[in-house]
């Protein structure tokens, strides 16, 4: 295993450099931080079983923070409500239907309303808590049986695919091309985003949320949603990724963990007023670029890197 900590200070600046400039594009764009940095640090001589926990564990604190720092700004609403007492006119949740809702992107909101469209024993879940929720779940399932199926599949063939999947989705985004909202339809973009990943190594955040900005999601709410499905998958990601490699935790590892935490952790405001800031107008087809040139990274990876 390479051997991180005879690195120099300047190298480690470095790392933290490229953590922030990657974690950037990851919460402002949704997606792109696994998929940039994760080869780029490679060329450095580390060793992957080292390089992917570590970067698995940064996305998971830098996911958790980046979807409540959307929130707290209002790009996204992940409150859950609870009913203590009786409601009225002044406190009551809005119970618009999920058509109504999402036919406004994903979500409505103003600055004193929230809307809740799923009620589960007195807890009042919002659209975003729920559609993140899918998200979660459905990227766990297809990150497992893709763990199963990726000992048997040609690496560049996949690599390949998902190269030209995230480019195609991205070029849909920037045509503003839209198909109607539907659950089935979300559930369906978390599991092929997941399973994409488990087979590649990629292309889970870009596919997630160009994937949800094309069934009609408002593209602030489609990145926040991303940065918190994204944090949850990395969890389970993780925990299967040790026990899976009996690997375990090092002074290599922690060095390199502090370095890519502190670059993508002074990011994520950046990222977060960035989406909170640029118009939707501008920000769609933006994302869609974005999303293209990570496909194009992705194809370079795999026939030139």
């Amino acid at each position: 295993m390479a051997e991180i900590i005879t690195f120099s200070i300047g190298m480690y600046f470095l790392f933290a450099l490229l953590a922030f400039l990657c974690e950037y594009i990851d919460s402002a764009m949704g997606g792109g931080y696994g998929t940039i940095l994760v080869p780029v640090l490679l060329a450095f001589n580390i060793d992957r079983f080292l390089l992917i926990p570590a970067v698995l564990f940064t996305e998971i604190w830098t996911g958790f923070g980046s979807a409540a720092l959307h929130h707290y700004v209002g790009n996204v609403d992940f409150r859950i409500r609870y009913k203590s007492k009786k409601l009225t006119s002044q406190n009551a949740p809005d119970v618009s239907t999920d058509k109504e809702i999402l036919a406004n992107g994903g979500g409505k909101k103003n600055k004193n309303n929230f809307n809740f469209i799923t009620k589960i024993n007195n807890i009042n879940f919002s659209a975003d808590v729920k559609i993140s929720t899918i998200l979660a779940l459905c990227g766990i399932v297809g990150g497992i049986i893709a763990a199963f199926i990726a000992i048997n599949v040609n690496e560049l063939f996949f690599k390949t695919y998902i190269g030209v999947l995230v480019f195609l989705v991205g070029f849909l985004v920037f045509l503003k091309l839209k198909w109607k909202f539907a659950w089935w339809k979300i559930s369906g973009i978390g599991l092929l985003a997941a399973f994409n990943k488990g087979l590649s190594g990629g292309g889970y955040g870009p596919l997630i949320s160009s994937g949800q900005i094309m069934i009609n999601r408002n593209p602030r709410q489609a990145v926040a949603s991303t940065s918190l499905s994204e944090a949850v998958v990395c969890v389970s990601s993780l925990i299967t990724y040790f026990a899976a490699n009996n690997a375990t935790l090092s002074p290599a590892f922690g060095y390199l963990v502090l370095a890519l935490m502190i670059g993508a952790l002074i990011s994520v405001p950046c990222a977060v007023f960035t989406v909170k800031y640029i118009p939707i107008k501008k920000l769609q087809p933006l994302i869609g670029v974005v999303t293209m040139l990570l496909g194009v990274f992705t194809l370079l990876k795999a026939f030139v890197f």
